[in-house]
């Protein structure tokens, strides 16, 4: 009678470990699951034709003037620019001295800040 009570509550004991073994491998499927769905969402970069969105403006604006003259930005006899789609405020810009090589800034005329030169995009042209 022994032996059965404690073949019984053997069999109970490694169900059990077998249930528990079987529920921790489905957490961790579950939660590799919604890392890679979290990392997908983060993984998207827009472009900057999406976060500035055209056409180009070229008429004068005297803050992206004044950002630029007190950042000291040389080179910048002609620009052109497009605001940011949700950031008052922000532009990016393009300067040129020539009308045919262009440099990228980044400009925020509140706050006269200036980021650059960079390169320019060709997603943007």
């Amino acid at each position: 009678m022994k032996r059965d009570m404690l073949k019984k509550l053997r069999i109970k004991i490694n169900t059990k470990y077998k249930e528990i073994f079987i529920m921790k491998k489905i957490y961790i499927l579950i939660l590799l699951i919604v890392m890679s769905l979290s990392t997908l969402s983060f993984a998207y970069a827009e472009s900057l034709a999406e976060m500035y969105p055209g056409p180009w403006q070229d008429k004068f604006h005297m803050g992206i003037t004044k950002a630029l003259a007190k950042n000291q930005i040389s080179g910048c006899g002609e620009y052109k620019y497009r605001p940011h789609k949700s950031a008052s405020n922000e532009y990016l810009v393009y300067c040129t001295r020539d009308g045919r090589h262009w440099t990228a800034y980044l400009v925020w005329d509140l706050i006269g800040k200036v980021m650059g030169p960079y390169k320019t995009d060709p997603s943007v042209e």
